[in-house]
């Protein structure tokens, strides 16, 4: 009946067979044949596959509980093992978005295992939403985002502020006529725009251009209608992303302007593809927040960790 938890677990969070069989790297018709049989192993549907995008059924919800408990048994399976394994060595789960998985967390869990040479840590990456629902299932103990999460069932800490800025390509006739704003990569970079001498502008400076947002859901997106608002336009979308790297990468080729974080010039290469500006709004600086269970204390690692990331200074 397990057999294929992990493929209906993966369509449960991505509420997509494609996008499951994607990060599964199989099939779509393998994967619908896996859960097909799930299906009439218990004689009920699991998913709701009438609307899109797809729902659990109230059967569904009842395995996905399920399939949480027995995640949550392995956790402490692998805890329990790795510790006789490593002389004891305590273990601890972390999620985070794409960004801080491949730039900035690596470093950071290298240092602090060089501090605290008895520990574990493992990396999970996930989008905002996924992250919310391993964090409820336990299978990561900190969770460390942007987003707000319910403060009902969530501690919160933050550990450190981050500027947004809206990156330019460089092709664009716009960046001649706002020339006194503009930004290079090596001036974010390095932190010198944060002198009072670079003056923020005004978004509606950017009113007649085509725009790259994250999708429905994400901090940035909305941040981004708030500052629309505030601008007083309704922008022109070129398209909407998952992740704010592949926005970046997209406003590299001249696709549309992008709001990314200013601290993504201390981890990418430096390109003269793209202008950077300051934005005059209060939704352009944000905190980057490190979660956990309310209903299950942290760990000794986990306190550590926490101590250990805030004294850190993240570079934004």
């Amino acid at each position: 009946m397990f057999k294929y938890m992990n493929y209906v677990y993966a369509v449960y969070l991505n509420k997509s067979f494609s996008k499951a069989a994607e990060k599964l790297y199989i099939s779509q018709p393998a994967l619908s044949a896996a859960i097909k049989k799930v299906e009439e192993e218990i004689g009920l549907p699991i998913f709701d596959r009438s609307g899109n995008p797809i729902q659990l059924t109230s059967s569904g919800e009842y395995y996905i509980e399920s399939i949480e408990k027995i995640m949550r048994i392995e956790k402490e399976m692998a805890t329990h093992f790795a510790s006789l394994l490593g002389n004891n060595r305590e273990m601890i789960h972390i999620g985070s978005a794409s960004f801080f998985c491949a730039y900035v967390l690596p470093t950071i869990i290298q240092e602090f295992k060089l501090e605290y040479p008895g520990y574990m840590v493992s990396l999970l990456e996930a989008n905002a939403e996924d992250l919310v629902k391993c964090l409820r299932a336990g299978s990561i103990d900190i969770a460390l985002d942007v987003e707000k999460l319910d403060p009902n069932t969530f501690n919160s800490v933050v550990w450190a502020e981050e500027q947004i800025v809206l990156a330019v390509p460089a092709a664009y006739e716009v960046n001649q006529r706002l020339e006194n704003y503009r930004l290079s990569f090596d001036e974010v970079g390095s932190g010198q725009y944060l002198d009072q001498k670079y003056p923020p502008i005004s978004l509606s400076e950017f009113e007649n251009e085509t725009f790259l947002l994250l999708k429905q859901g994400n901090d940035m997106y909305e941040r981004s209608l708030k500052m629309f608002r505030k601008a007083g336009f309704t922008p022109r979308v070129a398209m909407y992303l998952d992740q704010l790297l592949t926005t970046y990468y997209i406003a590299c080729s001249g696709k549309g302007l992008a709001f990314v974080r200013a601290g993504i010039t201390n981890y990418l290469e430096a390109t003269d593809k793209l202008y950077f500006y300051k934005i005059d709004d209060e939704n352009s600086t944000r905190n980057i927040m490190m979660y956990y269970k309310k209903a299950q204390p942290l760990s000794k690692i986990g306190k550590d960790f926490i101590e250990f990331l805030q004294a850190r200074k993240l570079t934004t």
